[in-house]
């Protein structure tokens, strides 16, 4: 019995061969000529209408079930695997797999893994990398975002963005420039000039504001410093930044409690320079107290406090901190530590909320 083709009522073996047919058919005829303007379908180089003459031509429309070849693109390229252009690119690339543009791309390129362009004027959509020697555009990837030069207007990246010159960075966990407005990083940014912020645990740069816990700014300060507060918590702490934002990482203890209690301290703070030897500082602050047994105590603080410097390196400071508490009640953990609140109530079964005004003091070694 024949098989039939329901629509046409063609048999589906010949619409199969009548296809190849054409397709043969238009890659002998494209040998004896170059290609320019038109469509451009097929199934994978050089099984196409353009033949082995693709990648001499230029497309106003590509379409190939696995991967098309061609010079220079004028319109849309579609294609299920890797569309492949040698020369320039104005339209938008679309593949399941990868885009790949020699020259520049001034159109949209979208792929399901990676893109690389030579020179990037439009946007990189990329499931795992887009990379280019240049761009003035947009990328996004899911997880790294790289281009040798300018990084253009916007990069933003799961994991990593990696540019000489570049507005914004924006990455889940690392963010490499040279020349940068504004880097927002989860883990680490490193630049050299920043002309805005950099937003990150850890910050590098050689000029700009940092807000971050760790920040090594060139023309910046770095210090260690010891603080006490009205709990009795001693921290021992390194303080960096730039001139004006800096951030705090510390660590310390508490033994007012029947059980020592052991701190780790985070703030993001800023200088507001009075005269030479007197400045007002400002704090946001999160302190975690634990022996490492059941229940916890967390405090959040606003801190504002004025400081003295002593000759070059010293400075001795306090202030009034005003705080958030929440702790374990069933434990007992920080039971006995707060005992003045302004507020307080049972955040729920076994914990108890509540705000309290403190102070800190404290005495701080300038490093650079």
């Amino acid at each position: 019995m024949m098989v039939s083709n329901y629509t046409t009522g063609i048999p589906g073996r010949k619409v199969a061969c009548i296809v190849l047919s054409l397709l043969m058919t238009g890659s002998v005829q494209a040998q004896s000529q170059n290609s320019k303007g038109g469509v451009h379908i097929g199934l994978i180089y050089p099984i196409s209408t353009h033949g082995t003459n693709a990648a001499a031509s230029t497309n106003n429309f590509s379409f190939h079930l696995l991967a098309g070849a061609s010079k220079n693109e004028t319109g849309a390229a579609f294609s299920g695997f890797s569309n492949v252009i040698f020369g320039n690119a104005s339209g938008a690339q679309f593949a399941g797999f990868s885009n790949h543009v020699g020259g520049q791309s001034s159109g949209a390129q979208l792929a399901g893994f990676m893109n690389f362009t030579g020179e990037a004027h439009g946007t990189q959509l990329a499931g795992f990398m887009n990379a280019s020697k240049s761009s003035t555009g947009i990328q996004l990837a899911g997880f790294a975002n790289y281009s040798k030069g300018s990084g253009g207007k916007f990069q933003a990246a799961g994991y990593l963005n990696m540019a000489k010159d570049v507005k914004l960075q924006l990455s889940g966990f690392m963010n490499i420039g040279q020349d940068v407005n504004t880097q927002a990083g989860g883990f680490l940014n490193i630049a050299r000039n920043v002309k805005g912020v950099q937003i990150g645990f850890i910050n590098i740069a050689e000029s700009g504001t940092p807000i971050g816990l760790v920040n090594i700014v060139k023309n910046g300060e770095m210090a260690v410093r010891v603080t006490v507060d009205e709990l009795g918590t001693v921290i021992g702490g390194f303080r960096s930044g730039g001139k004006r934002m800096y951030g705090v990482l510390g660590v310390g203890f508490n033994g007012k409690t029947s059980k020592t209690m052991y701190a780790l301290e985070g703030a993001i703070g800023a200088h507001f320079q009075v005269s030479e030897y007197f400045r007002m500082n400002t704090e946001l602050a999160s302190t975690s107290l634990d022996d490492f047994k059941k229940g916890d105590f967390f405090r959040g603080s606003l801190r504002v406090f004025p400081s003295f410097r002593i000759g070059n390196q010293l400075e001795i400071f306090a202030g009034p901190t005003f705080n958030y508490v929440y702790f374990d009640i069933a434990s007992g953990k920080g039971v006995d530590l707060v005992n003045h609140f302004m507020w307080s109530e049972n955040a729920d079964d076994e914990h108890q909320q509540g705000m309290y005004i403190g102070a800190i003091g404290g005495i701080s070694w300038k490093l650079k």
